[in-house]
């Protein structure tokens, strides 16, 4: 199949002269340009909801705090350790070592949360890096599409 497809574009390229070719091309990256150039505003337009989304996910995924286990006996106790609202009427009534409980869950959640900022500013990091690499190749290339547009415009009126 190959061989055969090589052929027809090689008759189809005979049939055309190299500026029509040349007219193609610009024309073919033109619109692959403006193509991406659609795709990237959509993705754009769609990344802070899709960020909003992936938040709410992962607030019902995060998992109960072990606090909850070990105080049965509290069920609103858990409650308000997922919400972050304890009175201090619940902390008068808890033990020291309930007390010394939650203190080191909280200390170990503020840990681990931590570590997760950290790892997720470095990926913000990376991609800011990748983001302004990729604007800067699609400036030179909007640069080049320019030139070639304006270099074909100075050649076709000399024809």
């Amino acid at each position: 199949l190959l061989p055969q497809s090589k052929q027809s574009s090689s008759y189809s390229d005979r049939d055309t002269t190299e500026e029509e070719s040349e007219s193609l091309d610009d024309m073919d990256f033109l619109s692959r340009q403006k193509k991406l150039q659609a795709e990237a505003k959509m993705a754009l337009a769609m990344a802070k909801p899709m960020a909003k989304m992936q938040v709410e996910v992962e607030k019902q995924n995060r998992k109960k705090s072990p606090v909850a286990d070990l105080l049965p006996h509290m069920p609103h106790i858990s409650e308000c350790l997922m919400k972050r609202s304890l009175k201090p009427t619940d902390l008068r009534d808890m033990t020291i070592g309930q007390l010394q409980v939650i203190f080191f869950d909280l200390h170990s959640q503020i840990e681990s949360l931590n570590e997760e900022l950290v790892q997720l500013l470095l990926i913000r990091d990376e991609l800011h890096t990748e983001q302004d690499a990729m604007l800067v190749d699609i400036e030179d290339l909007t640069r080049h599409a320019e030139s070639q547009q304006k270099h074909l415009a100075e050649k076709m009126p000399a024809k």
